[in-house]
Formats: C-alpha cells, structure tokens, sequence
C-alpha cells in the first residue's frame, strides 16, 4: 500500500473563503440514533442560515450506500457526515475509496456514542456549525483494515480503534445507554458478551516479533477514548503521531477477566496489568482458528485473517474548539 502523506494545516480560515457552498454536501442517515437521523437535520438547518439547495444533499438508503455516496460524488471539496460513528466510518472509508483528491470530513453528530466526533471536539449539533464555520481543519492517521468478508477480500478505515477477538459491542443496546449511561451500559455488554465467548487460536505478527496462543482481544488504537468517552482502550494513543497503539490481551479465566481486568479499562490502566502486551506499531497481522470477528469503531466488519496498517495524516477533518 502507498501511503500518501498530507501536509497539515496550521492556519485557520473560514470555510466561506476556502470553498463555496455547492462545494459541501451533506450524507445524512436517517435511521441514527433509533431514527434521530432526521431530527438531527432539522437541528442543523435551523442554526445554518445559508440556503442548502437538493443537489447538496445525500440521503442514505441501506448499510454501506454512505460509503458508495463519499466515493463516486464529484465536485465537493467538504463532504459532511450526519449521524453517529457508523455514518462518519462509512463516509470516511468513501473518502479513501477516491482514486483523486480527498475532500475533507466534517461531523454533525446525530449517534448514541458520537466517539469520533469526541475525538475531534465535536460535542453537540452547535460544535459541529462552528467548526464548519471557521474551517478548523486538521490532518490525521487512519486505521487501514484489510480483512475477509464472505471468503473475499475486503478493506475498511476505521479512526478509534480495530478489535480483533473479544468485543462488548453487539450487546451494548441503546436503552442500555440511556438507563446506564455509556460506562454503565458498556459493563453490563461486557459482562454478557463474556459469558458466551471462547477465545481463539491466535498467531500475531508485528514489528516486535511473532505470538501464539489463545487469544481474549487485540486492540489496535488510534485515539485513547472510545463508548462516549467512558472507555479508554488505547491510553496516550494520538490521532496525528503516525503510529498505532497495539494492545494483546492472553487468554484467562473468565472470572478473573471480568472481575480485574475489564473494570481497569475505563482507566486506561489494563495495560499494565501482567501478561499484557502494549507497544507501538505501524501494523500488525492475524490469522486465528477459528476465524475471528474484526470490530471497527464498535461495527463488525469481515473476519481473519487481517491485516491493519496505520496511515499517517491521511484526511483531513474539521475540528470543534476542545478536543479530548
């Protein structure tokens, strides 16, 4: 893979100077947030006061028509994503999809989690007006996965993290949220999930050597935060250092990992605990028997064996006032 460096920005100017309105257009999913898509819309229309003509706007249909949208539009020099992290994952792999220029991402958050737009100090509907309003822009990595879907060979970006193995995610329901708030919620997914899970036969191969055995999770990270800010997988991880943040978690026994290990994660401090392996990294491979479930920024996709590469400074994304 050819790994095209972007040089950062390091001067602000408004986006009204940089490009014309009929240079963004807006990919909005409306089922987000149980079908909060469109509310968000409205919210944004109401604190946008500049016309939005048809043409500027994308409505998704199914899963994966916002990557399709981000990858094929010609024409627009911003591309705006309106829903939570599987929107923003969707319109972000578009993006890379291009074969030409990359148009920048901008976030209104519309999700339950809205991580990646944390990670980029969008907090609200209003963060996501102003950063679009004063064109704060900056230059970040990505995660490159190269995994198996359906026996094929397939690629994703994601931009928090890429799972392989263990993952609360699938059981984390969002009147979980709601009742528990994220931590909580992400607790009790824990605790579900690891009733059920039977780690795999893992071999790794990165830059510190080769690993075998059975294996509870891989984490490659790419930001230090991820379940609404609640859960810190990958600590001092930064989005623009051009590596990743590999964390592998052995096997053990289920009542010690429920009980010690998973609550350190909230903290960030699972990765001193021993056994443990935490280390820096451009990539790593995995191949696993049986096959084994790679989870981007909380969404499945594909399965082992994979292969994730970290690409440096990759797109650029426009950025809230405080980012965590």
């Amino acid at each position: 893979m050819t790994i095209v460096r972007i040089q950062d920005i390091s001067q602000t100017k408004p986006v009204q100077q940089m490009n014309k309105m009929n240079e963004i257009l807006y990919i909005i999913n409306p089922a987000g947030q149980g079908g909060a898509g469109t509310r968000t819309w409205e919210r944004f229309r109401q604190s946008w006061p500049d016309p939005i003509g048809p043409h500027h706007v994308r409505v998704t249909e199914r899963p994966g028509h916002a990557r399709e949208i981000a990858a094929a539009i010609e024409g627009y020099g911003i591309i705006v994503a309106v829903g939570g992290d599987g929107t923003v994952g969707e319109v972000m792999s578009g993006i890379m999809d291009r074969q030409g220029a990359h148009p920048r991402l901008a976030i209104i958050p519309g999700g339950t989690g809205n991580d990646i737009a944390l990670s980029l100090g969008i907090r609200s509907i209003e963060d996501g007006v102003r950063a679009l309003r004063e064109g704060r822009a900056r230059a970040v990595d990505l995660i490159r996965v190269d995994g198996q879907v359906e026996g094929k060979p397939c690629h994703r970006h994601a931009f928090l993290f890429g799972a392989v193995g263990f993952s609360s995610y699938p059981m984390v329901k969002p009147w979980m949220k709601r009742l528990l708030g994220p931590r909580g919620a992400y607790y009790l997914g824990t605790l579900l999930k690891a009733f059920i899970y039977q780690p795999p036969q893992m071999t790794i191969r990165t830059e510190e050597g080769v690993q075998r055995g059975r294996t509870w999770v891989v984490v490659v990270g790419n930001a230090d935060k991820s379940a609404g800010g609640s859960m810190c997988l990958a600590p001092g991880a930064r989005i623009d250092d051009g590596e990743l943040n590999i964390t592998i978690i052995p096997a053990g026994q289920k009542f010690k990992m429920i009980t010690r290990l998973m609550p350190k994660i909230a903290s960030g401090s699972h990765t001193n605990a021993p056994g443990i392996s935490y280390f820096p990294g451009k990539w790593i491979e995995i191949d696993s028997e049986p096959p084994a479930l790679l989870d981007l920024d909380g969404d499945f996709f594909g399965m082992t064996p994979a292969t994730i590469t970290v690409c440096p400074r990759m797109l650029e994304v426009m950025t809230g006032p405080v980012e965590y």
